[in-house]
């Protein structure tokens, strides 16, 4: 059974270790290996201040992932995070999350999701993102934390 709760402040334990399970991602990304409690603090408030929700991945009761995203009233979404710790990917589980997700957000009115796939390195996940039906709109720029990183900005039509 998947279900989410929301991350805050006060219950971030599980979220750090899920970020520093990824040492890869958080390389690309940020330039960093690993993050701790202040960055993903700041994180979590930067992301309310600009309308995403952060939301823990449970399966069968276990935190397996973060997802962040922000939806408008006009149904349009962005999808800021997907992110499992790594000992459960190349499971299924990722197909399995978004699936979940896009259903959700399609019952709850969305027409677009929009995310920004950082592509600029190999082993990225456009090819995961392409499977699930996204189509590349534009190249862009984007800044996390001191890095700035080459993405795809990609949508899907529900």
């Amino acid at each position: 059974m998947i279900e989410t709760r929301t991350i805050d402040t006060t219950n971030i334990a599980d979220a750090i270790k899920i970020y520093n399970s990824n040492t890869d991602f958080l390389i690309h990304h940020l330039g960093e290996d690993y993050i701790d409690e202040s960055f993903l603090k700041n994180e979590l408030e930067e992301m309310q201040a600009h309308g995403f929700t952060s939301n823990y991945i449970f399966v069968d009761n276990e935190p397996i992932g973060i997802l962040d995203y922000m939806i408008n009233a006009e149904g349009y979404v962005y999808l800021s995070l997907l992110m499992l710790t790594k000992e459960k990917q190349k499971k299924g589980l990722g197909t399995i999350v978004y699936k979940y997700f896009e259903n959700w957000v399609r019952n709850s009115g969305a027409q677009i999701i929009r995310i920004d796939v950082v592509d600029d390195y190999e082993n990225n996940v456009l090819p995961f993102w392409e499977k699930m039906g996204f189509k590349t709109k534009r190249r862009d720029e984007l800044t996390w934390g001191n890095k700035k990183s080459s993405v795809s900005v990609m949508e899907k039509v529900l």
